[in-house]
């Protein structure tokens, strides 16, 4: 039996949560990032996204070219989210005084591409323990190049992130 706890506010609106499940005192963080010329990618080369401060870590995301990754031969693009740990010296965590100095960290996450047809979403509602930087963790097949005129925006390819700690 699941135990659960239930919250209200003041309109009344309910929040259960599984107390299996722990949660950080570090709420959701969201960034989005676009990439330009991805329909330029060669096998293998990769585009990276510009860090984000989030929970004492950087966070970034990528996307890759592959022509290995698909059955059928078609090439693909995979999307990977990227986190390493913030340093004392980190001109950009001047703001903030926390540092996770972990190696690794559990994760649940989400990628979201907006799309003409659809929103693709990719994603672990499960923690996931991300890897030690530079190593990231997605999907090498997370999108197929035939795909990306639907994909597109301004010939920008837009992705958004979800990180729960």
């Amino acid at each position: 039996q699941d135990v659960l706890m239930r919250w209200e506010n003041t309109d009344n609106a309910s929040i259960s949560l599984d107390m299996k499940t722990p949660l950080s005192h570090f709420p959701p963080f969201r960034f989005g990032v676009e990439f330009q010329d991805v329909h330029r990618l060669n096998d293998g080369q990769v585009k990276h996204s510009q860090e984000a401060f989030y929970a004492g870590s950087f966070w970034k995301i990528s996307v890759q070219a592959f022509n290995d990754e698909d059955p059928q031969g078609r090439r693909t693009l995979g999307l990977f989210i990227h986190r390493r740990k913030a340093k004392m010296t980190d001109p950009l965590r001047k703001a903030h005084t926390y540092v996770d100095s972990r190696e690794k960290v559990t994760a649940r996450y989400q990628l979201i591409c907006p799309s003409k047809r659809e929103v693709k979403v990719f994603g672990k509602q499960a923690g996931t323990l991300l890897p030690k930087a530079p190593k990231g963790w997605g999907w090498r097949s997370a999108i197929l190049f035939d795909e990306l005129p639907y994909l597109l925006q301004n010939g920008c390819l837009r992705v958004s992130a979800v990180v729960q700690l």
